[in-house]
């Protein structure tokens, strides 16, 4: 008997930083987003503000019209200790999402929350 896994995409939340999207779109333009997590959750931020507009045709689609291979397979990618981001930098992530969700959390001074 084998388990079904279903997978989905995780939300981008209100209180997203659209410039802080837009800073780590541009430190990591040469990164891909399939392949950079900083970029893929920029990319989805700025789509899903309404910023940019996802294309319309695929990457593979794009290198054929383009006269480009397109690798079959990620044989030519690999990752290295060397492009992957530092513990400590995701520990920032996780303490300001964390800031970020009690900040939600917590009434204002009006009472109502943001």
């Amino acid at each position: 008997m084998s388990e079904a896994t279903l997978v989905s995409p995780p939300r981008i939340c209100a209180v997203a930083e659209i410039e802080l999207a837009h800073r780590q779109m541009q430190r990591h333009c040469a990164c891909q987003v399939d392949r950079c997590a900083w970029k893929w959750v920029a990319y989805y931020t700025l789509v899903r503000h309404g910023r940019m507009t996802p294309p319309e045709l695929s990457p593979r689609e794009r290198a054929y019209l383009r006269g480009v291979s397109f690798p079959a397979d990620d044989t030519e990618w690999s990752p290295t200790h060397d492009n992957l981001p530092k513990v400590q930098t995701f520990q920032q992530v996780l303490d300001r999402l964390s800031a970020l969700a009690q900040d939600i959390r917590r009434p204002s001074v009006t009472g109502s929350k943001r």
